[in-house]
């Protein structure tokens, strides 16, 4: 069975206004909890199994970018020197 894309790729340059944050994913729900300088933040996504596998081949900390609504995970990739962004938008609960 094929593994879900993240809804966003781009290459990663370092993040400019996203807040570095260290999520915790539950597998079987999809619900992501990450703490913030507001506050903790408990949103839910779609593609609990792709996100797991981004951030265990993750090469600097996740970011949050909070005006849309999108977690960004850097990982390698060929012939991107500063890392490939993955971005998974979260729905808030």
């Amino acid at each position: 069975m094929r593994t879900p894309s993240p809804a966003v790729t781009h290459p990663a340059a370092a993040p400019a206004h996203g807040i570095p944050v260290l999520p915790a994913v539950d597998a079987n729900l999809g619900a992501v909890t990450f703490a913030t300088p507001a506050g903790w933040r408990h949103c839910w996504t779609d593609q609990p199994a792709a996100l797991l596998d981004a951030l265990a081949q993750a090469v600097r900390p996740a970011h949050w970018f909070p005006e849309i609504h999108t977690l960004v995970v850097t990982v390698a990739g060929t012939g991107h020197r500063q890392g490939r962004g993955l971005g998974f938008v979260l729905l808030a609960v």
